[in-house]
């Protein structure tokens, strides 16, 4: 796989948004699959080939660049977004490759992606041809109606793409408000459906494996990750991020090693219906 051309990593002009945000650290250099002539030649194309693009897409490299030359080329294409608005009911899923850093919070509860700790966190659901269209169009206009998540019924997606069309008439439509965590320290992790997927994270598998011991070979030239807790290298295993996000979230002071995937597992399943967000303390409690 080649690598990508520093000056692309500046050129590039997308734009961060309450669609997409990051946690602890992303660049462009993340993405797999992902080279300077795949980018050259997502620009050249017309509003007719990104959409049949966006049907088609397997890699997150593909959509991300799908989204990027939306975001250089089209953003004034009144004709294109509202064929993106009527891909939005369009169900067909995409087992996307190629997700490095990536942060779908239902797509890692699945499985399907791994968590690795950090990356661009994107609330629609890219696994969906309706999700893809609706983060474009989201990203293009800065207007949010709604989100299309893996939860999403078809009246949810029907209402989407009608706020949509109505906007794109120049008629006035009222704005999608997400649900606030008032004194979050990281609003990213704070929705129900990122806690129960950091909870997931910390199960073992081979794609975690297969992540640590990249970081470690690459980073540090180990093998194995140092029995020294504070040794640096331990910052390749996703779960050094994941425990301090969930003791964030659950108010303690600092990462309780009793506290571990066991622990955490059982936690969840005992109260997940039952945790309240308090907002003066920022954390999540359970309803007394």
């Amino acid at each position: 796989m080649k690598k990508i051309i520093s000056f692309l990593l500046i050129s590039m002009s997308y734009q961060y948004g309450f669609s997409q945000r990051l946690l602890a650290s992303w660049s462009q250099q993340n993405i797999e699959h992902y080279t300077k002539e795949m980018y050259d030649e997502a620009q050249e194309l017309t509003s007719t080939e990104l959409l049949e693009k966006n049907m088609n897409d397997i890699f997150w490299s593909e959509v991300f660049l799908t989204l990027n030359a939306s975001v250089n080329r089209h953003t004034n294409d009144t004709a294109y977004l509202k064929e993106l608005a009527n891909q939005i009911t369009n169900r067909k899923e995409t087992i996307l490759k190629g997700t490095s850093r990536l942060i779908i919070w239902d797509r890692i509860i699945t499985g399907e992606i791994i968590f690795e700790g950090k990356g661009l966190v994107i609330d629609n659901d890219l696994f969906v041809i309706g999700g893809r269209a609706n983060q474009i169009l989201q990203n293009l206009t800065q207007k949010n109606f709604g989100f299309v998540t893996a939860h999403s019924t078809d009246k949810d997606l029907r209402d989407i793409k009608e706020k949509w069309l109505k906007h794109l008439s120049n008629q006035a439509v009222e704005a999608y408000k997400p649900i606030e965590y008032k004194n979050s320290k990281i609003s990213e992790i704070s929705g129900l459906n990122a806690v129960e997927a950091l909870v997931i994270s910390l199960q073992d598998s081979p794609g975690k494996q297969t992540i640590i011991k990249k970081c470690l070979n690459n980073v540090y030239k180990l093998e194995q990750l140092p029995e020294d807790k504070s040794a640096p290298a331990n910052l390749c295993n996703p779960d050094h991020y994941t425990l301090a996000y969930l003791a964030m979230l659950f108010g303690d002071a600092k990462v309780n090693e009793s506290k571990d995937v066991k622990w955490w597992t059982n936690f969840w399943k005992a109260n997940a219906s039952n945790l309240m967000w308090n907002d003066e303390k920022g954390i999540y409690e359970i309803k007394k």
